[in-house]
């Protein structure tokens, strides 16, 4: 599917656009699961290769990052699923030519969506259109109006408005992670004040969700280093467009920042996870512990009763306490009080 944004004279307009009606004058393609037949037109309209979800899964900078038929290829991570309760990274590349702005993406991230609604109900937050434009009532096939021109930077301005808002949609998952990880803190502190133990299936549900969190925390990572790739490249893409850049390049330097920024926290948010984890497994090894202390409390304890036992179970000739008419009663109580007397001295100590 492709959809087509169309500048009008004070609004941006939308419209989903077959793969052989693709409006020429569209400032944006955005390219969702497209067929080889939207491809090729795509290909024909722009006069580019576009990359196959092969050379996107790529992992080389220079496959993500480089210029070719006048046309500057970008491959990032970009979040998607986070409203479903599972959220994963897919790679989707942006295109930027002279003329417009051309996405590919085999997902559904939010964050286009978002930006495309806002885009349309609101057009200058690309800062290229008039600022009193007229809300978009839905999606709606429109041409520009007589003697309306492309406003220069257009292409860039969505690009940067486009990837300031998958940076916010990051930011926000790690805020999501960060309070998940609050909580399993409250847990874990929480069992341990408690007086009741913790089962097993507890610390495994704990270890589920650090790890989950972990892993998220990771991936965070992985697609803010590709970030920290892209700007410097689009940095040097903008400068080579000449003048009347100058906006664009103050938002990169603001979205440079961002994206140092939540560096940062990643790196506080995975030493975070690591402490949990390592007071999670303290927290396993000391009911373990007080698990072994029973049994040996218990062996202790009932190890002068089995003494005695087996030495009034000797089959010696000369024992004298087996003339006793009190012997068995006496060898009783002496297993008794031999039993209780270190338990009541090991709960005076505390042991147990």
């Amino acid at each position: 599917m492709i959809q087509a944004f169309i500048p009008l004279e004070n609004r941006m307009a939308r419209r989903l656009s077959p793969a052989d009606a693709i409006p020429g004058e569209a400032a944006w393609l955005d390219l969702s699961n497209p067929t080889a037949q939207e491809i090729e037109a795509v290909e024909t309209l722009c006069g580019i290769d576009i990359p196959t979800p092969e050379e996107m899964r790529e992992i080389e900078v220079s496959s993500r990052l480089y210029s070719e038929d006048g046309a500057d290829f970008m491959t990032v991570a970009v979040l998607y699923g986070l409203d479903d309760g599972r959220p994963a990274f897919a790679p989707v590349t942006f295109m930027l030519t002279r003329e417009r702005l051309i996405t590919l993406r085999y997902s559904e991230p939010k964050s286009f969506m978002i930006f495309a609604a806002r885009l349309c109900q609101d057009p200058s937050i690309a800062g290229i259109l008039k600022e009193n434009a007229k809300p978009l009532p839905g999606s709606v096939s429109a041409m520009p109006a007589a003697g309306t021109e492309r406003q220069n930077g257009l292409a860039e301005r969505l690009l940067i408005g486009l990837l300031e808002t998958i940076v916010d949609r990051m930011a926000d998952l790690l805020e999501t992670i960060s309070a998940d990880l609050d909580k399993i803190a409250d847990d874990i502190f929480s069992s341990s004040a408690s007086k009741k133990p913790t089962g097993t299936d507890d610390f495994k549900k704990l270890l589920q969700r650090i790890g989950a969190a972990g892993d998220l925390t990771s991936r965070v990572r992985e697609a803010l280093a590709t970030f920290d790739r892209l700007m410097p490249f689009l940095q040097l893409a903008l400068d080579s467009r000449g003048k009347g850049m100058k906006d664009a390049r103050a938002h990169i330097k603001i979205m440079t920042r961002d994206v140092h920024s939540l560096n940062d926290f990643v790196a506080f948010l995975s030493n975070k996870t690591t402490f949990l984890l390592d007071t999670t497994v303290g927290m396993i090894s000391i009911e373990q512990n007080g698990i072994i202390k029973i049994f040996s409390v218990a062996s202790v304890a009932f190890l002068p009763p089995t003494l005695i036992a087996s030495i009034y179970g000797m089959n010696f000739q000369y024992m004298p306490e087996l003339s006793w008419s009190f012997g068995y009663p006496m060898a009783v109580c002496a297993m008794v009080l031999s039993a209780v007397l270190p338990m009541m001295f090991f709960r005076m100590k505390g042991w147990f």
